[in-house]
């Protein structure tokens, strides 16, 4: 089972760090950990709490064979930075000053493309 959840969970979370996502990480940990946990019962039903954590639980975690439930609470969450002034586009060469702030020159800033980009547009 655990081989089937890591996955999943680390694509989530690898997918979903760039949000502000860290509580909803927190909390799917959670759920992961007391779904597999119930799943785990369900699955020995004649064991106690004792000898389930004896078998299974580890330092703090969900443990078989080696493998440990993935905790994505320990994903590194960071935003996407403002680079809208960065993004090179080659329709506004014309129009914006090449000494402002927020242009950076491309490599289609030569005459021919300009041109065809204007009849393009026109």
């Amino acid at each position: 089972m655990l081989r089937t959840v890591n996955p999943v969970l680390r694509g989530w979370a690898a997918y979903f760090r760039y949000g502000a996502s860290k509580r909803t990480f927190s909390y799917l940990g959670w759920y992961a950990w007391w779904r597999l946990l119930l799943w785990i019962r369900h699955k020995h039903p004649h064991l106690t709490w004792k000898q389930l954590r004896r078998r299974y639980y580890g330092t703090d975690r969900i443990t078989e064979g080696g493998i440990v439930l993935y905790n994505p609470a320990k994903m590194k969450v960071q935003r996407y930075q403002f680079r809208g002034a960065q993004i090179s586009t080659p329709y506004n060469i014309d129009e914006v000053d090449p000494d402002g702030a927020r242009f950076r020159r491309t490599n289609h800033d030569d005459v021919a493309f300009v041109g065809q980009v204007s009849e393009y547009l026109a």
